[in-house]
Parts: C-alpha cells; sequence; structure tokens
C-alpha cells in the first residue's frame, strides 16, 4: 500500500526566507511503497527544498533508516543534486532502494528519513532543519526475499587490476539475458560515476572498462546491477 502524507517535522519552518546563505531543507510532499519481503523501497518521491533566495551548488540527498529505540540509524542511499535555484524546489522521483544493500542493519521496525545535504556541501543559515522523517513503519528482514545474485555470480565478479590507476576492467558474468548497470561510490556512499551497458547483453561472460583517471585516490564501491541482482566489489584507486 503506498503511503502518502505531509511531512511532520514542524522544526522545518516552512515559509523562512533566509537571505545571508542557502536553507536546504526537505520540501512538505513526499511518497513512496514501504518494502516487502525483498527489502526494497520503491517509487520513492521526495521534494528537496531551497528556503532562500541564493542558489545552491551541489549537494547530497540521502535517505535513511532510524530506529527509535535505540536512535540509530543508517543510510540507504544517495543521490547528487547538480544545483538549486533560489526559493525553488526540485522533486526527486522513482527512487528504489534495496535495504540489503546496505550491511549491518539488524531485523526490526524503522522509520525512514530523508536528509538533505547529508554531506554537509552547503554552508547554511539554519541546518537543524536538514533532516525529517516520514510518516509510516518499515519492516525489515535482513535477507529476507531470498534475494540472490543468480543472474550475477558473485564468484565471476571481478576487477582488474585493483589497486586501479587509469582505468579498471569490471568483469562479471550473466547466467540469462539482462540490461546492466555499473555504478561506482566513494567511501561515503555519493555516487561518482554511472555507467549504462547499451541494450540488453546475452547470457556469459562480460567486461566493462572504466576509466578511474578522474577519481581522486581513495577507497571507492563499485556496484553491478542486472535484474534484481546486485554484486558490490571494493576498489583502490591510486595515482
Amino acid at each position: 500500500m503506498k503511503t502518502k502524507i505531509l511531512l511532520v517535522i514542524a522544526a522545518l519552518g516552512l515559509g523562512l526566507v533566509k537571505l545571508s546563505a542557502q536553507d536546504l531543507l526537505p520540501g512538505i510532499n513526499y511518497s513512496y511503497n514501504p518494502p516487502g519481503a525483498n527489502g526494497i523501497i520503491t517509487n520513492i518521491t521526495i521534494d528537496v527544498l531551497n528556503n532562500d533566495a541564493n542558489a545552491a551548488g551541489s549537494f547530497d540527498v540521502a535517505m535513511y533508516l532510524y530506529d527509535p529505540n535505540t536512535t540509530n540509524y543508517w543510510i540507504i542511499g544517495t543521490q547528487n543534486i547538480p544545483s538549486l535555484s533560489g526559493n525553488s524546489l526540485i522533486t526527486i522521483s522513482n527512487w528504489n532502494i534495496d535495504i540489503n544493500q546496505t550491511s549491518g542493519i539488524p531485523a526490526g521496525t524503522y522509520r525512514l528519513g530523508v536528509w538533505t545535504d547529508s554531506n554537509s556541501a552547503i554552508t547554511e543559515t539554519d541546518e537543524t532543519n536538514n533532516a525529517g522523517l516520514l510518516a509510516g513503519n518499515i519492516n525489515y528482514t535482513p535477507n529476507a526475499s531470498g534475494i540472490s545474485n543468480a543472474i550475477l555470480p558473485d564468484e565471476n565478479a571481478t576487477l582488474y587490476p585493483n589497486p586501479a590507476n587509469e582505468n579498471v576492467s569490471v568483469n562479471y558474468s550473466l547466467t540469462e539475458n539482462s540490461a546492466v548497470e555499473i555504478n561506482i561510490f566513494d567511501d561515503a556512499g555519493k555516487l561518482m560515476m554511472r555507467a549504462n551497458e547499451p541494450g540488453v547483453l546475452g547470457a556469459g561472460d562480460h567486461k566493462t572498462e572504466l576509466e578511474t583517471s578522474s577519481l581522486p585516490p581513495g577507497i571507492y564501491f563499485v556496484k553491478i546491477i542486472a535484474g534484481g541482482s546486485v554484486i558490490t566489489k571494493k576498489l583502490s584507486v591510486m595515482h
């Protein structure tokens, strides 16, 4: 059942205009489909508001699970907003997040939250209104769906060379025809690179070459997505 309600965090201060710096906050409307047994939250739609006359540059928006009993939280997905003009909003839509891809989350009942400027990239007049909890509960059991990487056998997925310098080859196998998407995230969960293979690839072995020369040295995570299967591999970049 789809949950669609108004943001209930009174501290958001909607309607205030601050002129000296940006004021980024969740907008008033959102919707999402709670996860079923597969642990995937689907069709997340979030309004992100710049409640100020000044334009904002690049910043991240994160979704997180919050445990009201322990006050622990886990960031489960991040998207980047390249820019947002003053006194305006942008809508992120059709966002699907597989909770199983974030390790260490125990079984339990959670609230879904949204956090604007989660990497603190923007100077703001008020940073107390950046996060808000969405109404409705998220019931989650790790690997409850029995999600498997049958389409993407984990043992056949490799990165070479690793550590990488100028390029890295992402090697993987498909057990059936599928579209393939490959994303690289930094160790904070920020999307750094996205590569979509054209069309549908056939069953068998495949290799995707990615240029890593533009990535700063550090630790990254390469996520290979085919159908409902996901494999994540750790990548070190050294120049």
